[in-house]
């Protein structure tokens, strides 16, 4: 009786484990599939919508960009302006959603996307009027979003970088004077300052950085502030840049 017991607890045993199995795999196989099928349309949007909206002329040596913000808003009027990092993969609309996360995980067509897009805060004065205008990316393992702030971290783009922001009524160029990593704590970043806590702010991010950037700092303009996931989720890649011309 006791081997028959112990048999009968061993196939218990086993058919639970087995049961485990069978969930995790189908688990991460929902998960694969997810990010593939997520990915694929991405990339579709990048090559079809965003590719169509943009368009690039030389003058005078150098790019000049006009973004098509009708096409865009006829597909979302979500997007009010449009970022660009030159030597990265960072070309994309941002958007302002009804909540502060509402894009987090949703494409520009509203529909869920592991990839999400890139977005500020609902309270957002959308011609970058701010003391500092937050905005957030992911990190994605395909390089896509937010992932190549890793480049400037790293200081593959150099001491000079440049962050070019387009709007419907204007563009305006950032440079960036500092790039830390520091814990997911949204109250390290501050959106608002007197006079002397916004110098105090932008001396106290210049110290944590990684990189001694080329710095040009009128403590007077506005700011912008990109944030996106390090090497964990318990990680900000944090890239600070002040309104330039």
């Amino acid at each position: 009786m006791k081997h028959k017991k112990e048999t009968k607890n061993k196939k218990i045993l086993l058919n639970i484990f087995l049961i485990i199995f069978i969930c995790t795999f189908l688990y991460s196989g929902y998960n694969v599939f997810i990010w593939i099928n997520s990915n694929n349309e991405l990339t579709q949007i990048e090559n079809g919508l965003y590719k169509d909206v943009v368009s690039t002329e030389k003058v005078n040596n150098k790019d000049n960009i006009t973004i098509d913000f009708n096409k865009l808003k006829q597909v979302n009027n979500d997007v009010f302006a449009w970022i660009k990092i030159d030597n990265t993969n960072i070309n994309y609309p941002i958007l302002q959603g009804e909540t502060d996360e509402y894009y987090l995980r949703k494409s520009i067509y509203k529909k869920y996307n592991h990839s999400g897009s890139i977005f500020v805060y609902s309270d957002v004065n959308k011609e970058f009027l701010d003391e500092n205008t937050v905005i957030y990316g992911h990190n994605m393992k395909n390089q896509k979003m937010f992932a190549n702030l890793d480049k400037i971290y790293n200081g593959e783009l150099g001491t000079d970088v440049n962050i070019k922001i387009f709007t419907e009524n204007n563009s305006y160029t950032y440079k960036v004077f500092s790039c830390y990593i520091d814990k997911p704590n949204i109250n390290i970043i501050k959106r608002k300052f007197t006079k002397d806590e916004k110098e105090d702010y932008i001396n106290k991010a210049i110290e944590k950085s990684k990189i001694k950037f080329n710095k040009d700092i009128n403590y007077e303009n506005k700011m912008i502030t990109l944030i996106t996931c390090g090497t964990t989720n318990q990680e900000r890649i944090i890239v600070n840049a002040i309104k330039f011309m």
